[in-house]
């Protein structure tokens, strides 16, 4: 099985090493247009990944916070530090790609 996926990536790999000079034409006009909007795209899907998963990982943190709570109640205190310390820096990496989707939203960063 390991070498079937061996042969099957190599095939892939040479057919698209094949298939690229297709794509390497002249720049026209509209090409800068289409870098903005790509970009744009791009700064959405990167803004509902880092949501998502951000609030996938928060939820996670807290029901593991909750259960270790109630398993040891003692414990309570350092383990509410340790959740919310978790929580704001899963909570950061989230501002971070809004900002970075900002920038891509409103800056132009290829078009000059």
């Amino acid at each position: 099985m390991h070498t079937r996926s061996i042969l099957t990536t190599t095939i892939a790999l040479v057919a698209l090493g094949l298939v690229s000079p297709l794509h390497a034409q002249e720049p026209t006009a509209a090409a800068g247009g289409s870098v903005a909007q790509w970009s744009i795209i791009t700064a959405g899907f990167a803004l509902a990944f880092a949501a998502g998963l951000a609030a996938l990982a928060q939820g996670r943190a807290v029901s593991a916070a909750v259960e270790s709570i109630a398993r040891n109640p003692s414990a309570a205190g350092e383990v509410r530090g340790n959740l919310l310390l978790g929580l704001v820096l899963i909570e950061s990496l989230a501002i971070y790609v809004l900002l970075i989707s900002l920038i891509l939203f409103f800056l132009k960063p290829f078009g000059g």
